[in-house]
């Protein structure tokens, strides 16, 4: 599932040309969806194809009553330095993701969409709560560890184009990562306020090459898993 950030009422940054990240982010997310949609290792979808506001509620919801196997947030960066430049990759934080899980298992009626094998586990155990957080706990713990690793094969493809402003991932508490069903990142492709970059993320050469990367990184890391079990 590729979410381009924003839309609608919510433009995301604005640089001082006018320049709204929300714009950037839908024409990246449509390039990447076209690419990845050629390729038969992939099924995308679009959380927004114009320029419509979709709370980040509903965005989370549709993910954790879907089955998402993995998400890809879309963003463009700002700073008030206006010398900062660069891509980088945030996940979210331990902290975020355990509160969820305990939400999650203390709230009876919330329905998320889980495999088949976790969902067959937490049914038999309905009451078992110690296990239940146990199992959601590993699952996350594996989560994670794709995230990581599937941020090193995109950063391997970033750095051919452009300039790294991390160089590895960014934890924190967003709540497009929240979803405790769906492993996930988000993207920031480069700073609008910079004006090197925000000359570069206009145009529709950049654009294509900033999805032909991630494209890139989620292929690459998808062989390499398949052939390593």
């Amino acid at each position: 599932m590729i979410d381009p950030g924003h839309g609608g009422q919510d433009p995301g940054a604005i640089n001082n040309l006018g320049l709204q990240e929300k714009k950037i982010n839908l024409k990246i997310g449509i390039k990447l969806k076209n690419i990845l949609q050629n390729s038969k290792m992939f099924y995308p979808i679009l959380t927004r194809y114009n320029d419509s506001y979709i709370s980040l509620k509903k965005r989370t919801d549709f993910i954790k009553k879907n089955h998402v196997n993995f998400l890809i947030s879309i963003h463009a960066d700002s700073s008030k330095k206006k010398y900062v430049s660069g891509a980088s990759i945030w996940i979210s934080n331990k902290i975020r993701m355990h509160r969820e899980i305990d939400n999650f298992i203390k709230n009876k009626k919330e329905k998320v969409y889980f495999s088949k094998n976790v969902q067959n586990i937490l049914k038999k155990n309905k009451y078992n709560f110690f296990l239940k957080k146990t199992i959601l706990d590993l699952q996350f713990n594996n989560f994670q560890k794709m995230e990581i690793n599937l941020s090193k094969y995109i950063f391997q493809q970033f750095k051919k184009i452009t300039k790294l402003n991390k160089m590895h991932p960014n934890y924190a508490s967003l709540e497009i990562l929240s979803a405790i069903n769906t492993p996930s990142i988000l993207i920031e492709t480069g700073f609008i306020t910079n004006f090197l970059e925000q000359k570069k993320l206009r145009t529709d050469k950049y654009q294509y090459q900033i999805a032909n990367a991630i494209y890139l990184g989620l292929k690459n890391y998808f062989q390499n898993t398949s052939l390593s079990f």
